[in-house]
């Protein structure tokens, strides 16, 4: 039987030095230790989030303990009692495990116990959570203690332990994207992915039994219902603040926020809280497959407060809020590539200056570009590497509120914008903005570059006053069509594609007034939750001409008696009756009265008043029994009538725009 063990206890120590990947860093500090190397450490505070492989590493450290002729005493856990009754003797290697259930025993360790080691004894504490800072403040401890914390699996590392647990090459993709380099998440992914039938290859998925134990692991039991939508809400946004859970939770933000940020999983930056990634993404799957109509509606919670935000945010606060509105769309598999790691810190974005333009030129020369470097210089941004002030993107985002010859003869992409608009052209004081150079193109652009590009692009689109139209110009269409049709950009008519100095282009345009921020936010939320193929729930308005609004108005109060008449008039689909709700033919007929109405406390306006009533609300059989009625000759009411129209369609025209 003693046999039977030993060989048992062999293969499973076998099986760990096989499976075991990186830590390579940990394990040069350990053999250090066990050597007494110079500058080495005679006590290791080793913690990390749950999962993160310490238990794994505290095996491997008793291993390599045992194979030097240590004795090795291993504490899961603990009392004073058992960590006095260990029997640590010269040149012994301690390892206390899941430390975070002992942490009442710290002072006790560092004061009284640790001290006390014999020569040459190595001691290495785990658990979750950080050391009391009471240790850094102890000179006596300099030099003896080293504080590591133990973080995911290089890239790299992450893909031998796959290899390893025997997952196909063709399923790497999928269970590096959900784990990370997270050890347990890998672990747990890999015995899934391993045992997957052959034709789920390349599309692995977590299973419920993979998001249940890493919940169950790595998160455990919560307080109340409260805190677990906190963690919700958390794990959905990039980053979480008490402003935030307060808008989602209520009067509980401020007790639970300080909940979130005790939690070892749980991390924080200038922006707020953030989960680990791994983390992260086990509670979003899990809400999302336990609470489709939950997670719908934490969803649309946080969207809304964080839209706001980023529509009514200004100075430094702007870049955050951007940020955390693009990274609501990280989910979606066209913009995914495109939400970066939290270095945004690592690109800075500032106007492009005329000691830029010939390291612009030697990026990309054309004479387009040298058009536009000349005409609106204030159109350009530059973006610099951070740590060195390197130019390594620029972009240009023309404002145009109506066509310029020049700048026709000039750009041909710009003439193909102008023509696009000739339907539904901007109204005025509104205006169409042409984000006209991206560079690098799409596919050789630094990722930070890339994104932070992408956000002032939105930022554009989302917070311009009376913007008609927005129109993005870039080279390699066929790339780039699934990312503009997510954001409702689409080639112009006949085809949006043309040759400029010999490199095809692609041209897509969005009607902000047909479709405008909040129900395009609507319809992109929808494609997030429900796919690609979802629409908005409502549909986009109609953009009238001035000519064809006035001639809609004259109809409307032709037929102001006529409800079934007033079904199809144009009015309804505009911004008009559709922001309003209600019945649209009820609301326009509400609004040619007010209109009507406003004339007549006006004394060189009640004329005009009379002569409306009377003809569309009185409902005279003719012209001539108007003026008849009204007292007046015919040519007088004739005059009073047009000028009342022409005053009825410009309130309602302002109140349109």
């Amino acid at each position: 039987m003693v046999h039977t063990v030993a060989r048992l206890a062999e293969r499973l120590r076998a099986a760990r030095q096989q499976s075991f990947v990186g830590r390579r860093a940990e394990l040069t500090g350990f053999r250090d230790a066990l050597a007494a190397a110079p500058g080495a450490y005679a006590v290791l505070y080793l913690h990390g989030a749950g999962g993160v492989g310490k238990s794994t590493l505290l095996r491997r450290f008793a291993d390599e303990a045992r194979d030097t002729g240590h004795t090795v005493v291993e504490i899961d856990g603990g009392t004073i009692e058992r960590i006095e009754a260990a029997a640590v003797t010269a040149g012994s290697v301690l390892l206390i495990d899941s430390f975070e259930r002992s942490r009442h025993l710290e002072s006790w360790l560092r004061e009284t116990y640790l001290p006390k080691l014999p020569a040459g004894a190595v001691a290495v504490l785990a658990g979750q959570e950080p050391p009391d800072p009471l240790w850094a403040s102890d000179v006596s401890w300099s030099g003896l203690l080293r504080v590591t914390r133990l973080g995911d699996l290089a890239p790299d590392e992450a893909a031998e332990l796959l290899r390893l647990r025997g997952v196909p090459e063709s399923r790497h993709e999928a269970v590096l994207a959900f784990a990370g380099g997270h050890p347990l998440a890998l672990s747990l992914a890999a015995s899934s992915a391993a045992s997957a039938v052959p034709e789920s290859a390349g599309r692995w998925v977590p299973t419920r039994d993979v998001l249940t134990t890493l919940i169950d692991q790595l998160v455990g039991e919560v307080p109340s219902p409260a805190h677990r939508l906190a963690l919700e809400v958390c794990a959905h946004v990039e980053s979480t603040t008490e402003e935030l859970l307060r808008a989602v939770i209520g009067d509980q933000a401020a007790g639970i926020f300080d909940w979130l940020r005790r939690l070892p999983f749980v991390d924080a930056d200038r922006y707020g809280l953030y989960p680990h990634g791994v983390v992260r993404g086990a509670i979003e799957a899990d809400l999302r497959w336990r609470d489709p109509q939950g997670y719908e509606r934490l969803h649309h919670q946080v969207a809304t407060h964080i839209l706001d935000r980023a529509r009514t945010a200004s100075g430094e606060v702007v870049q955050p809020a951007m940020r955390a509105l693009w990274h609501l769309l990280r989910a979606n598999e066209v913009l995914g590539p495109f939400v970066s790691a939290r270095d945004d810190d690592a690109v800075r974005a500032e106007p492009l200056t005329i000691q830029d333009h010939p390291a612009v030129r030697q990026m990309s020369a054309s004479g387009v570009l040298d058009f536009w470097l000349a005409r609106r210089p204030e159109a350009f941004t530059a973006y610099r590497r951070a740590s060195d002030g390197t130019l390594i993107a620029y972009a240009a985002h023309l404002r145009l509120t109506e066509p310029d010859p020049v700048e026709l003869a000039a750009d041909p992409a710009v003439a193909l914008v102008w023509a696009a608009t000739e339907s539904a052209p901007p109204r005025p004081g509104e205006h169409l903005l042409i984000t006209r150079f991206l560079y690098p193109p799409i596919d050789r652009r630094p990722r930070e570059a890339g994104m932070l590009m992408q956000m002032r692009v939105l930022e554009a689109w989302i917070r311009s006053t009376r913007l008609a139209w927005s129109f993005v110009v870039a080279p390699d269409p066929d790339r780039l069509l699934p990312l503009m049709a997510f954001t409702d950009h689409h080639p112009v008519p006949g085809g949006g594609r043309i040759e400029i100095e010999g490199r095809p282009y692609g041209v897509f345009g969005h009607d902000w007034r047909a479709l405008p921020v909040d129900a395009w936010i609507t319809a992109l939320n929808a494609r997030l939750l429900f796919g690609p193929d979802a629409r908005p729930g409502r549909p986009a308005f109609t953009v009238l001409s001035r000519a064809d609004f006035d001639a809609a108005v004259r109809d409307a109060l032709r037929n102001w008696h006529l409800p079934d008449a007033l079904e199809s008039n144009p009015l309804l689909r505009t911004h008009l009756i559709g922001d309003r709700g209600g019945n649209p033919v009820q609301t326009l007929r509400d609004l040619i009265v007010e209109a009507v109405d406003s004339l007549r406390d006006d004394a060189r306006e009640g004329k005009l008043h009379r002569a409306l009533a009377t003809t569309y609300f009185h409902r005279a059989p003719t012209q001539e029994a108007a003026a008849e009625k009204l007292g007046v000759p015919f040519s007088t009411y004739r005059r009073h009538l047009t000028r009342g129209v022409e005053r009825v369609a410009e309130r309602l025209w302002q109140l349109e725009v």
